[in-house]
């Protein structure tokens, strides 16, 4: 794709998430938001109306037949992300799938495949992983400025159960929807632990607080990475929990205060090696929007640069980021109905 050229997206699944997106897309000037995608066709049309979309479709196939059609954004339960992300891989379409980006690491590879085989970009919109705080994170250890890594803790969870009125005909309760904790909120941690220890795991410990549904209400993970680092962290979506993250070396911490995969905040705390006087740095991030933004841009980036991943959330990374969630699963004993984790 030319520089000049404007990128066509569309959106599959107009929820809560796909008006974050929509917020965010018609803001950069390289981006139309052409149509969208719901089997509801009310849905549909009122999504359009709100973003002034000029297209809706009442099918999946129906928007991937449609050449004008560059890009989609797919923002559907995940357990629909992996039928869907295929549908537009193989139709030619550089597709931002919503995290999970698929319910299993077997389903991601065979879409890595299809993208490599059609030369489309395939991202997971791990959103955090775009922001300018975790790459502030990334900078501060590449300095050395903690020392030598020791461990990363964070904990995700809120009382979705009662306080927030889920009930378990709810996606976040719901097996056929690949419902649960880890999946749901625990990726955060996952993904932004990976990030940080850039290592592989070597062991992992997990147990879990099952549902009636079968779905994990808190889960919570041991794991030790072949650099020796550590992670800790817990998820819940039963429970209220500080949501915060906190990454420690042998000279200082990192800490990602409340809502960590917001990125609004990083505070640096460090004894320089020159020094006795500890230093603490604290940086704010102001999203231009809503947070979207970034990974929109990056998108972009990919697609008019002729690349089918991005460096910033690479098809390995997500790739890793599923095989643990695999590994803490076959711990857990969480498992879901063939029909979503099949990748046929």
């Amino acid at each position: 794709m030319a520089e000049n050229q404007t990128v066509n997206w569309g959106i599959i699944g107009p929820g809560k998430i796909a008006n974050q997106f929509a917020q965010a897309v018609v803001e950069n000037p390289e981006c139309c938001l052409l149509g969208v995608a719901s089997r509801d066709n009310t849905r549909a049309s009122s999504f359009a109306e709100k973003y002034d979309i000029a297209r809706t479709y009442s099918t999946y196939e129906s928007m991937c037949a449609d050449d004008e059609i560059d890009a989609v954004y797919i923002a559907t339960p995940h357990a629909l992300h992996y039928q869907q992300a295929k549908l537009c891989l193989e139709a030619g379409k550089h597709v931002l799938v919503e995290k999970p980006a698929t319910i299993n690491a077997n389903q991601w590879k065979v879409l890595v495949q299809i993208a490599q085989k059609n030369q489309c970009a395939l991202i997971e919109a791990v959103w955090s992983r775009f922001m300018p705080c975790f790459k502030q994170v990334k900078s501060w250890l590449s300095e050395g400025l903690l020392g030598d890594l020791v461990y990363v803790q964070s904990d995700i969870g809120f009382s979705f159960l009662d306080v927030r009125g889920v009930n378990h005909e709810h996606r976040l309760l719901n097996p056929d929807l690949g419902g649960g904790a880890l999946l749901d909120l625990g990726l955060y941690s996952v993904a932004l632990s990976q990030l940080v220890v850039n290592s592989q795991p070597s062991e992992i410990q997990a147990m879990a607080h099952m549902g009636s549904s079968s779905v994990d209400l808190t889960t919570m993970a041991n794991v030790r990475y072949a650099n020796g680092v550590r992670a800790q962290f817990t998820c819940s979506a039963m429970a209220e929990h500080t949501n915060t993250m906190s990454i420690h070396g042998t000279r200082g911490k990192i800490t990602l205060p409340q809502l960590f995969w917001f990125g609004g905040q990083a505070i640096l705390e460090y004894l320089p090696k020159d020094s006795e006087d500890a230093v603490t740095i604290s940086e704010s991030f102001t999203h231009d929007v809503n947070g979207f933004e970034y990974q929109i841009a990056e998108s972009v980036r990919c697609i008019k640069s002729g690349l089918i991943e991005s460096e910033l959330m690479t098809h390995q990374n997500t790739l890793e980021n599923m095989q643990l969630m695999d590994e803490i699963r076959n711990k857990i004993s969480l498992s879901y109905p063939s029909t979503i984790e099949n990748s046929d």
